[in-house]
């Protein structure tokens, strides 16, 4: 039985080529009867007796039909390639768990457009942007016949919330067919897609760094234990050689998992929730390298400094406030009090660490109570005045229309004091710190949600922590080599200041830097950080609501992580009722920079109000992704 391939005849090997009931498509043959399509998305076709079944698609957009789509999950940079072929009457064959989002997707995307600001639950986007006809719905266990093929469901979440794997016996050989739970030999396309909550250890979505990562390797092992001969991905190389290739991607999990786990600031705030994650992914008999805690220094800030919920208030010697952070209406309530007390005699300026609906949903109220300017750096500004333009975690949907900008490293004396302004990409994209040194006193940096004693702020992929020298927690880790030795640091969430030592500092670089050698193993791409990245591809803006008819604009901005330049190819893809006169775009991007594409879109009269979902393609060098990334429109 494991033989075949090398007992085949040349005759069924040169049909395979040019396989007459798929006319003259490009396929290479897996087996007698079993033939691939690859492209953006692998095409397999089952063929017997002039009948047709199709795993995943046909990425070609030739096939004329198909009697039946096994469809893995709903990801819609996947499922774009089986489409076609349902809406001319194959049969749909999804996951049951996964109905709604097939069948249901405006739904979906009504109440996310609502409920994107406030986003705790930090589930991926890449959802069907229209409803898929479902024809059979599928479970666990079940088997069920393609003419006489039996085919196996097996449940296999992880990479997705909802998933399904396929075992078809055929040619004497077994077939798994698998989504994205692999890709190629011990590889995953990307980490950021296993954001999710661990409700055993209490820890919500936004928390949960890569916590699917347990569902994955279960589901790994329930396919490894199937004993298939051929592994058949939805994206990426076939694999001939499964036990070893699940084998090697189960190894690299658990690998890159321990060297995260071994510096997260999450530790400090979930301390044995941290055990429960550690089990679910690496096993019971597994040790943890956990750094030692930061030195904390004292209990409660200096006198001078007086915490308000996650916000810091700093109180000059004649009574003058300058706050850091104002995120709820119970910060606003505690400052007017203070100042009918006496103890606060104004408020001169707020400083904004971060865009967090927790540390900026009350700054605009605050700043019209107290009639004082607002600061931040530079690359914080936008998202600030603009946070609708963006999809990320934890939005607020206040804008700060009045910002005062200060430089990088630019110092501001303020009463008693000095004040540095850094940026400080830490625990998102777009966040800075203030260092702030007392005249004859002790020195603080605000360090936002950066850092804990426990280690770097990383728990949640879809922040954007990026890992380059010159952005993310490594350009973090030197700004904090760079400050005086003695100054304390402040997390908004920690009442302790706390420091770390030189060694704690160049522990976390060095881990930092392992983890992106062993995120290099584990993802196909040529630079890791496409893979932990969820926005390196991005609308601007993500959401505006215009009147139809109308013409508007848009941007896809594109981040280059690769070390050289690139060419990349956009093509804008709209709903009906909408037109471009130029869908396809290249751009050519420095590295390490983000570059853009500005289209122009006409609305018709005849659009109804409502929802819409603009998708765009990005191609360049291997990558061919459809459908990657989207905006939403909303017609008044």
């Amino acid at each position: 039985m494991r033989s075949l391939m090398a007992m085949v005849t040349p005759l069924w090997v040169i049909l395979s080529f040019v396989d007459l009931s798929l006319g003259q498509l490009a396929s290479t043959p897996l087996s007698r009867h079993v033939s691939l399509i690859q492209g953006p998305v692998n095409g397999v076709t089952i063929h017997k007796d002039e009948r047709r079944l199709v795993v995943y698609g046909d990425p070609t957009g030739q096939m004329d039909s198909a009697e039946m789509v096994l469809f893995t999950h709903s990801r819609r940079d996947v499922v774009w390639a089986g489409r076609r072929l349902v809406e001319g009457g194959a049969t749909a064959v999804i996951p049951a768990s996964d109905s709604a989002m097939f069948a249901d997707v405006d739904r979906f995307w009504d109440e996310f457009r609502r409920q994107r600001f406030h986003d705790y639950a930090q589930q991926g986007t890449k959802v069907l942007t229209k409803s898929l006809k479902v024809g059979k719905t599928v479970r666990d266990g079940e088997r069920f016949k393609w003419q006489d093929v039996s085919i196996e469901v097996v449940e296999t979440p992880g990479y997705t919330r909802h998933a399904v794997s396929y075992i078809v016996e055929i040619d004497d050989l077994r077939y798994a067919f698998v989504g994205d739970i692999i890709y190629g030999n011990g590889k995953l396309i990307d980490l950021y897609s296993l954001q999710d909550a661990v409700s055993e250890a209490k820890i919500r979505g936004y928390h949960g760094w890569a916590s699917r990562m347990g569902p994955l390797i279960a589901s790994l092992q329930s396919i490894a234990a199937k004993k298939p001969d051929v592994l058949v991905p939805a994206r990426g190389p076939v694999i001939r050689n499964p036990s070893e290739a699940i084998d090697l991607l189960i190894r690299r999990l658990r690998t890159v998992y321990e060297n995260y786990l071994s510096i997260s600031a999450g530790r400090w705030y979930f301390k044995n929730q941290y055990d429960i994650l550690a089990e679910r992914v690496l096993g019971p008999d597994t040790t943890v390298g956990w750094m030692p805690w930061a030195e904390v220094i004292q209990d409660k800030p200096p006198a001078w400094i007086l915490p308000i919920a996650n916000s810091r208030l700093i109180l000059s010697e004649d009574g003058s406030g300058f706050l850091v952070d104002c995120g709820g209406q119970r910060i606003l309530n505690e400052l007017i009090k203070l100042r009918e007390a006496g103890t606060l005699a104004g408020l001169d300026g707020i400083f904004i660490t971060h865009y967090h609906d927790d540390h900026t949903d009350y700054v605009t109220a605050c700043a019209k109570e107290f009639e004082c300017l607002v600061y931040a750096t530079g690359p914080l500004v936008d998202i600030l005045k603009h946070p609708s333009a963006y999809r990320l975690p934890a939005m607020t949907r206040n804008p700060i229309p009045d910002i005062k900008v200060m430089p990088e490293g630019h110092e501001m004396r303020w009463k008693d004091f000095t004040f540095t302004f850094r940026d400080f990409p830490g625990q998102t994209i777009y966040h800075d710190a203030l260092l702030v040194e007392k005249d004859n006193g002790g020195k603080i940096f605000f360090i936002g949600d950066s850092f804990t004693p426990s280690g770097i702020d990383d728990y949640c992929l879809l922040n954007r922590n990026l890992m380059h020298d010159d952005t993310g927690y490594l350009y973090c880790l030197k700004v904090l080599g760079e400050i005086p030795s003695e100054t304390l640091l402040i997390n908004q969430h920690v009442v302790q200041p706390f420091r770390f030592s030189k060694q704690q500092r160049d522990h976390m670089a060095a881990t930092l830097r392992k983890r992106k050698g062993l995120l290099g193993e584990l993802l196909p791409w040529d630079e890791p950080n496409y893979g932990i990245d969820e926005r390196w591809v991005r609308f601007y803006p993500y959401g505006q609501k215009i009147s139809a008819p109308r013409t508007a604009q848009i941007s896809l901005k594109v981040f280059n992580h690769s070390q050289d330049s690139r060419t990349f190819t956009i093509r804008l893809r709209l709903p009906d009722g909408f037109h471009t006169d130029r869908p396809a775009q290249n751009v050519t991007i420095p590295p390490r920079s983000e570059g853009q594409v500005d289209y122009s879109f006409r609305v018709n009269a005849s659009v109804k109000p409502g929802t819409y979902m603009l998708t765009a393609d990005v191609e360049w060098g291997p990558w061919e992704l459809r459908q990657w990334t989207e905006a939403i429109i909303e017609i008044e």
